[in-house]
Parts: structure tokens; sequence; C-alpha cells
């Protein structure tokens, strides 16, 4: 077929990954597809990561001490980062949209931010909950 993308089931690789991943380094979206398509190159998955960021079908999200990340949600949000695990999630703001997409503060024209908050997830939580009535115990 004329004009289309070459190597479309790599890419349809890299993008399904993205979906079963949560917040996924291109290290990590690799050993996922690295699995299924063995003679798929971690170049290549790279590169086609690279190319979804820039072409806007998906968000690299750079938070500290961390590896860049992709997410395949584009709506306004911003993330929570575990300081136990690195675990990483979506936490969607009233207002954060508004914010996010054009808003003027102070004379300064927004084109996009992000917002990284720290803190521990539930798993983790839990299970130092666990561990500290274990102890006590």
């Amino acid at each position: 077929m004329a004009g289309a993308p070459r190597n479309t089931r790599q890419k349809q690789a890299v993008y399904d990954a993205l979906l079963h991943l949560d917040h996924p380094t291109a290290t990590q979206v690799y050993e996922y597809v690295h699995t299924t398509h063995p003679t798929l190159s971690r170049g290549t998955v790279f590169r086609v990561l690279g190319a979804f960021a820039a072409g806007g079908q998906v968000r690299r999200v750079t938070l500290e001490g961390s590896d860049a990340r992709f997410d395949h949600t584009l709506a306004p949000h911003a993330h929570g980062r575990c300081r136990v695990c690195g675990r990483v999630c979506d936490i969607f703001l009233p207002d954060y949209a508004s914010i996010a997409r054009g808003a003027i503060c102070g004379g300064f024209h927004i084109d996009g931010c992000e917002v990284e908050f720290t803190g521990v997830c539930d798993a983790c939580d839990r299970k130092q909950m666990r561990e500290s009535a274990e102890k006590e115990g």
C-alpha cells in the first residue's frame, strides 16, 4: 500500500506495550516487546518511542531521578511517584487542564507543564504498615 508507514507491526508492538505497562521507561518497553518480538532491536524501540513522543501520540515524562518515561494518556494531568518503589501514576486535578492549556499567569503564557508529586503508593504503604505491625507484635 503506497504511503503506508514502514514497520507497522513494530510500531504497533511498541504502542501495545505502552498501553499495557504503567509509565514505562524505554528499556522497560524494549524488555516487554522483546519477549514476543525477539528480532525487534533496542534501537528500533527507542526510535519508535521518540517518534511517538515527537508526533504527539504519547507524552515523554521526565521525573526527577528517573529515566524518561512514556505515557499514553494525553489529557492534561500531573504524575505521582512513589519514593519507595518508583511506581508512577496519573493524577487528575481540578483546573489543571485549563492552566496547562494556554493560561496566562502574571504575564506568562503557559504552553505546557509537568507536575510531579512524591509520596508512597498504596501498595508500599500497606507493606510498611504490615512490617511495622509485625515488629510491634
